[in-house]
C-alpha cells in the first residue's frame, strides 16, 4: 500500500485520541472494522472494475462504522457521544484496501492491529502530557467507580488536533529512526 494512503486511514486518530478511553474506543472499532471489510471487499475484486470496487468500498466501510456506532451506543452512550463524529472516517480504512491490490485479510488484520496500537500511544501521550491524566473518563465504559488520576502538570496542546499532528508526526520520525531507513528509501515508498 502506498503510504499515502497509509497516512489517510490515520485521519479519525488526530481528533479522538486527546483521551485514552476515546483512544481505546476507535482503536477497538479499527480492530474490528478494518478486517472485516477486507472480508466483504474479498468476492466483490473478482465482480468489479477499479471505480465499481471504490465505490463500493466507501459504502461498506460506512455500513460498517454505522453499526459499530450503534453498537457503542448500546454500550456506552457517552463514549458514543464523544466518538460521533469520528466513527465515520473509519471507511478511509476501507477505501485505502479497495485502492490497494496486495491487500488480503492477514495484511488487513494487520492493517487493524497497527491503527489500535497507535490510537493507543497516541491516547496515553495525549492525555498524560495534554490533560496531566490517565483514564480520564473512565466511567464511560467502567461505570462511576472508576475516575481519573489527576497530575498538575500538563501540555493543553497535545489535546487539540495541532497537538496530534505534532505527535503522530513524532510518532513516525520515531518510528522511521528505529528502523534506520535513509531519507532517500523514504522519499521512493512514497
Amino acid at each position: 500500500m502506498k503510504r499515502g494512503l497509509q497516512l489517510l486511514t490515520l485521519a479519525p486518530l488526530i481528533g479522538c485520541t486527546d483521551l485514552l478511553i476515546k483512544a481505546l474506543g476507535i482503536g477497538l472499532a479499527g480492530l474490528l472494522l478494518i478486517p472485516l471489510c477486507a472480508l466483504l471487499l474479498a468476492p466483490l475484486r473478482a465482480r468489479l472494475s477499479g471505480n465499481g470496487l471504490v465505490l463500493a468500498a466507501p459504502l461498506i466501510g460506512a455500513t460498517l462504522a454505522s453499526c459499530a456506532e450503534l453498537a457503542l451506543q448500546l454500550f456506552s452512550a457517552e463514549l458514543a457521544n464523544a466518538l460521533a463524529l469520528f466513527l465515520p472516517l473509519l471507511a478511509l480504512p476501507c477505501l485505502a484496501q479497495a485502492l490497494d491490490d496486495d491487500t488480503n485479510i492477514k495484511r488487513a488484520a494487520q492493517t487493524g492491529l497497527l491503527f489500535a496500537l497507535t490510537a493507543l500511544a497516541m491516547g496515553v501521550l495525549r492525555e498524560v502530557l495534554g490533560h496531566g491524566s490517565l483514564f480520564a473518563h473512565a466511567d464511560w465504559l467502567l461505570g462511576p467507580a472508576a475516575t481519573g488520576w489527576h497530575w498538575t502538570a500538563s501540555l493543553p496542546l497535545l489535546t487539540h488536533s495541532a497537538g496530534g499532528f505534532i505527535l503522530l508526526g513524532l510518532l513516525f520520525a520515531l518510528l522511521c529512526h528505529s528502523t534506520k531507513t535513509t531519507p532517500d528509501e523514504r522519499r521512493q515508498a512514497l
